[in-house]
């Protein structure tokens, strides 16, 4: 009977290989919720990059140089970025020339030359950062829980994550804190910035 059928949160918490056999239905409308949630935030950091001063590429270029693990060199950002290094060298001399970047000698090796960001860059990013935080604060209260736990469960898949049983735990139970962030961004935008106060 149709009351006996598992709700979809309760199908996703199996993990996408699971539930890709038993419900292929509640498989694919987490994949749909987590395509949605995928294409509309990535659509609104293009539109704060650019409003910030910045070309979406140009942003994300600026993202990998000062929030990697380390120094990179231009191929290292080009292949976190999935594109040619000939198009970063360029993207990273654009940014050199804007301010945003310098060129500095690897420490191991003088003859690589690695990318970091200067304290220009770093500012941009904070100020780009407070836009899209708040712009994303107002989209996500547009979603419903069913579309949050959907998108968390696609997303935990594709990092391997799917199986976790704290993670099938959560979404089994949707024991989650939804007023969380709608206290941190009232806090970040009282005071302008995150701290362990606000969250």
């Amino acid at each position: 009977m149709a009351a006996d059928l598992p709700s979809p949160r309760e199908v996703w918490a199996k993990g996408a290989g699971e539930a890709r056999e038993t419900d292929f239905a509640s498989h694919v409308k987490a994949i749909a919720h987590g395509r949605f949630v995928m294409r509309h935030i990535l659509h609104l950091l293009d539109e704060q990059a650019v409003a910030g001063g910045l070309q979406p590429l140009a942003h994300q270029t600026l993202l990998q140089v000062y929030g990697a693990h380390g120094l990179l060199s231009v191929s290292e950002l080009a292949d976190r970025l999935a594109i040619s290094p000939a198009l970063m060298s360029r993207m990273v001399r654009r940014l050199e020339e804007d301010g945003l970047v310098e060129r500095v000698r690897s420490s191991d090796d003088k003859r690589v030359t690695r990318v970091s960001a200067t304290q220009a860059g770093i500012d941009r990013l904070k100020d780009i950062d407070f836009e899209v935080h708040h712009q994303v604060h107002q989209f996500h209260r547009k979603l419903s829980e069913e579309s949050k736990l959907g998108a968390l469960a696609t997303f935990a898949s594709y990092l391997g994550l799917d199986a976790d049983p704290r993670l099938a735990d959560m979404l089994a139970d949707a024991d989650i804190d939804f007023d969380a962030h709608v206290r941190l961004h009232a806090h970040v935008v009282n005071n302008g910035h995150y701290d362990d106060e606000g969250r």
